[in-house]
């Protein structure tokens, strides 16, 4: 959950009252935050928030903003957010070249004017730049944010791509001139970030109009013309990524903050293929809310009027009673609202929970084990009664794990877009894969080793389009010097009669096991294979790395247990 770092000092200034020691966890419900630290000598308080769909609180003024209902700590309304610039016809311009469109295609920026930043403004300033860029903005990979001093700058401003090796220039924290492909070998924030660039050909890079170079996105700021003072009284903050609607909320929310410190916005126009963009977008949301959804979800009856003044205090822009609902419009800051509940719940915590009478329920139930777990107990039991020992694996796999080191397709797999690595880049589709994984390092474990697991798999199923299953699988795994799949098959048979079931075998002949060594596993109440069995081919144990004969079984416990089959 997202952390961040003030002061009490700071957080009273924003919030223009005196916040009680004892009372601040309580005052913080309204943002689902709470105290993780304080400091009394020193003043310095840490929130820990225990909700993360709200970017906007993920801020010191966010959170005072919230506790103020909404309201800016400046004290003016938020028509008084571009100022007197509102109407200018020119606003400063961005222009959008077609040569950045392949690696990072989306800019915003706006222009902040006001009093002096000073020690807190600026601290706050980097820590939200740095919370949304990692957090929000995925580590810079959606949304990452360059904060610059307006002195040093002239519009209009370039975003274009580059070459890496055609421009140098000094980055923030170096004395030297580095070219953009040896700020990500050499620079900490390009080795940091060097996966997001190093496999395309051009680098995205910000210049002014004289030809200065503003920024390296998404890695660094150039030090001659991005290095901010708390001094500093006027502003210029950019957003570069690919989704534009992430960089609107990220650029509102920067815009919303210093506002809230005294500073006045001028909109920064964003020029690309022909179309104009204007940044800050100061329209919020606007979401229905079904007239009866308050009474079901608050369980009594929720008066209108009422219902309509607790959203406005806490913060929405406009609540209009409708003949089907309420027509709502939340802070431009804000883009949280998916489903109208959303709503309900703002109007809960405006409420206060503690607002509500407790009653009883009128009805009382014993708990017990669900059926599905009797099942797997009584495997778990039975493996265990007959020497194996029970794994516990991961969920997400590898492809060639999963199918290729099994010589199975691809076809069934359940991959994952934007994976983290690709050593988890699937759902598992079977168990196979992490039994044989765990055999190939146990060897130096004395013999006989059976090793058994349940759990869930994910397959894909042919049909167009295609749909998702989730089965319950058993699998286990028998490995000495005489193993055999008769051995096996006789310990799989006799679980599969403790379960009621009649089993026998089918001929298969499938990788990874030896022609003529592996069956398919039938039952009678099924039509067709409940499960398979054999005796591992050498090519493939020298593949894994395994030394002693082995046999493997897998079975879809879903088709012997109804109650284990898994849903689509």
């Amino acid at each position: 959950m997202p952390t961040l770092e003030t002061t009490i000092r700071d957080l009273e200034n924003l919030t223009g009252m005196r916040l009680p020691v004892d009372k601040l966890d309580q005052l913080l419900d309204w943002v689902k935050g709470e105290v993780k630290d304080l400091d009394v000598k020193t003043g310095s308080l840490k929130i820990e928030l225990n909700d993360t769909n709200r970017p906007d609180l993920w801020t010191v003024e966010g959170i005072a903003r919230q506790l103020r209902g909404g309201r800016s700590a400046s004290g003016r309304p938020w028509s008084d957010l571009f100022g007197t610039v509102k109407q200018a016809a020119l606003p400063p311009v961005i222009r959008v070249q077609e040569t950045v469109s392949s690696v990072r295609p989306r800019i915003g920026g706006f222009i902040a004017r006001g009093p002096v930043l000073g020690e807190d403004g600026l601290a706050q300033l980097i820590q939200t730049q740095e919370r949304l860029s990692e957090l929000y903005g995925r580590k810079r990979a959606d949304v990452a944010i360059g904060i610059y001093p307006l002195r040093s700058l002239r519009f209009p401003l370039s975003y274009e791509g580059v070459l890496p090796e055609s421009v140098s220039f000094v980055p923030l924290g170096f004395e030297e001139e580095l070219t953009l492909g040896k700020i990500l070998e050499h620079h900490p924030k390009g080795k940091a970030y060097h996966t997001l660039l190093a496999s395309h050909q051009r680098f995205p890079l910000l210049r002014d109009y004289t030809g200065a170079v503003l920024s390296f996105p998404p890695i660094i700021n150039a030090r001659s013309t991005g290095e901010v003072a708390a001094e500093d009284q006027e502003l210029f903050i950019e957003a570069t990524g690919h989704d534009p609607e992430r960089i609107s909320l990220v650029i509102n929310i920067l815009a919303a903050n210093l506002f809230d410190r005294g500073f006045t916005m001028e909109p920064v126009m964003v020029e690309e293929e022909g179309t104009l963009t204007l940044y800050p977008r100061p329209e919020g949301p606007e979401l229905l809310v079904p007239s009866g959804l308050p009474d079901r979800v608050a369980g009594e009856r929720v008066d209108s009027a009422i219902f309509r003044q607790k959203l406005l205090d806490y913060g929405y822009v406009s609540v209009d009673i409708k003949a089907d609902g309420y027509l709502v419009r939340a802070p431009f800051y804000r883009d949280d609202l998916l489903h109208p509940v959303d709503c309900v719940e703002d109007f809960l915590i405006s409420r206060g929970y503690d607002s509500f009478e407790p009653t009883l329920p009128d009805s009382f139930t014993s708990g017990k084990e669900a059926p599905s777990r009797i099942a797997e107990d009584l495997v778990r039991q039975l493996m265990t009664g007959l020497g194996f020992q029970e794994l516990l694996s991961n969920v997400l796999t590898s492809l060639e794990r999963d199918t290729r080191d099994l010589g199975r397709p691809t076809d069934h797999t359940v991959e994952i877009d934007n994976p983290v690595s690709r050593q988890f880049g699937v759902v598992r589709s079977t168990l196979l894969s992490f039994l044989l994984s765990a055999e190939s390092q146990s060897s130096r474990f004395p013999y006989p080793h059976r090793l058994f697991e349940i759990g869930e798999v994910l397959e894909k199923t042919a049909d167009h389009p295609p749909r998702v299953r989730e089965k319950m699988m058993f699998a286990g795994l028998l490995s000495h010097p005489q193993a055999s799949l008769s051995e096996l098959a006789g310990m799989v048979f006799e679980i599969l009669r403790y379960m009621g079931q009649e089993p026998s075998l089918s001929t298969l002949e499938t990788p990874p096991y030896i022609p003529g060594r592996a069956g398919s596993v039938r039952i009678a109440s099924q039509a067709g294979p409940v499960g398979e069995i054999g005796e591992i081919h050498p090519e493939w144990l020298e593949r894994w790395g395994i030394r002693m004969p082995t046999v493997l079984f897998e079975i879809n416990m879903g088709l012997i247990y109804p109650d284990l089959a898994g849903k689509s």
